[in-house]
């Protein structure tokens, strides 16, 4: 299993249509093995507003999808519409055990 995390840092003025946009995006994303959650860092060292977008996959090939499916239109949104105003940094992590 693996988690793959896209921490999503925003200036404040437009957090409110980025959060938007995600969302939109996301509420079509319907994968029988993966899950995706929006979720939003509290007291974030960083300025502006920081979410993490976090998908749990059974397999490598579902996070490729997930990233040219849902996460590049988001990007190129924020790229297009909001230039320097929004940086993506993601992860991809392996579950070795869980409690």
């Amino acid at each position: 299993m693996y988690l793959y995390n896209v921490t999503i840092i925003t200036e404040d003025d437009i957090r409110e249509i980025v959060r938007q946009h995600i969302e939109e995006h996301l509420k079509h994303y319907r994968e029988a093995t993966a899950s995706v959650a929006l979720l939003e860092l509290l007291d974030s060292p960083h300025e502006g507003t920081t979410y993490c977008l976090q998908l749990r996959a059974a397999h490598n090939e579902e996070i490729a999808l997930f990233q040219q499916q849902y996460l590049a239109p988001i990007q190129a949104f924020a790229n297009q519409q909001h230039t320097g105003k929004v940086l993506f940094f993601d992860s991809v992590m392996k579950y070795l055990s869980s409690y």
